[in-house]
């Protein structure tokens, strides 16, 4: 199973080979890898990584990919997630990256408070852990989720 640093680097190697200009800042980050979770989730039944995602005040968060990237702020990305010894990895899964894909087509032109605004809806799994006062989006929440929201 791949990390979700290995996922933020899918979607960032979109970005930086983005012929139009697109950037990734922190926020969009972590909210197309929630979405590219939440889909891989729906259609295979399966977790894209292992990490838990987090409630957070804007929306769902990976833990460990925020304290990969916090230090650009509010300012894009330019550099890929590394592994101790100093490499980037990418999803070796080819339904996994064409989820990526999905999701980058579908999302690449919003901004990380538009994404952030559409997992706050109604009905959303992080609305729900919002409700319930916990900490964690649950699988079974992000599993029933509007893929409109």
């Amino acid at each position: 199973m791949p990390s979700a640093q290995a996922v933020s680097n899918a979607f960032l190697l979109k970005a930086f080979s983005d012929t139009e200009g697109v950037k990734i800042t922190p926020m969009k980050l972590q909210k197309l890898i929630y979405f590219a979770y939440r889909d891989y989730l729906q259609g295979t039944g399966r977790k894209a990584f292992n990490d838990a995602i987090q409630k957070w005040k804007y929306g769902p968060v990976v833990q460990s990919v925020y304290d990969e990237f916090k230090s650009f702020g509010q300012n894009p990305i330019n550099r890929f997630a590394k592994d101790a010894q100093g490499k980037a990895y990418l999803p070796g899964d080819r339904e996994l990256l064409r989820c990526i894909d999905d999701v980058w087509n579908r999302y690449k032109y919003f901004s990380g408070v538009q994404l952030s605004q559409m997992t706050h809806k109604d009905g959303t799994a992080w609305s729900k852990a919002f409700e319930d006062k916990i900490p964690y989006l649950k699988d079974d929440d992000i599993r029933n989720e509007r893929q409109d929201c």
